[in-house]
């Protein structure tokens, strides 16, 4: 109802001010994986180090920026994803070799954006995730009636983010002790996101 062009001119220049800090402040908190992607460099070269495996890192995508917060939350997920690639999915240079393989492993790590949402990827040319042990563990825990040919493989990969699941034979300073993919889900989840599975065997 104002009649004043001043005061309409004034209010016009408030709300394109108020716009532009409210960008501003949403660009000051978004800050790129690259930090957390460097830590991941030291980690794979210190586990390499300690299993005797041969691993080359890839890294891609370490400028995509995201919200200070979930940069800080990501890392923890991070460590037990690649410790998980480092030994369950990579085997021993003998191994690969005998398998046709390279006897350096790959492990690679990437981020971007699809369609306003950041995607991360862990990827490792290991064996893949062993669905017979999966399901053998799971019917073993009782977490799977019959013998667990009705499940798809995606179903079978869900079930490894149950507490306490582990089908390494033996427990090692890597992992195997049983924790860690269940709470990998829950921080995801925490931050509004999600975890999708894609193995093949070999």
């Amino acid at each position: 109802g104002l009649t004043s062009n001043k005061v309409r001119t004034y209010l016009g220049q408030l709300t394109k001010i108020t716009r532009d800090l409210q960008r501003l402040g949403l660009h000051l908190r978004m800050v790129p994986l690259k930090g957390v992607f460097q830590k991941m460099s030291r980690l794979v070269r210190d586990l390499s180090r300690k299993s005797h495996k041969q691993v080359k890192l890839e890294i891609r995508g370490q400028s995509t920026e995201m919200d200070r917060r979930l940069v800080e939350k990501i890392g923890d997920p991070l460590v037990h994803m690649v410790r998980n690639s480092m030994d369950h999915g990579l085997e021993t240079p003998e191994e690969r070799v005998a398998a046709g393989n390279t006897a350096e492993g790959r492990i690679q790590l990437s981020a971007y954006h699809e369609g306003g949402n950041i995607v991360i990827e862990i990827q490792d040319d290991g064996r893949g995730l062993p669905r017979d042990r999966i399901l053998a563990k799971a019917i073993d825990k009782g977490l799977v009636q019959g013998d667990g040919s009705h499940l798809s493989d995606g179903e079978v990969w869900d079930l490894i983010f149950h507490p306490g699941f582990s089908t390494a034979a033996k427990v090692t300073e890597l992992s195997g002790r049983g924790v860690g993919m269940d709470v990998v889900k829950r921080n995801i989840e925490s931050m509004r996101g999600r975890i999708r599975v894609q193995s093949e065997w070999g």
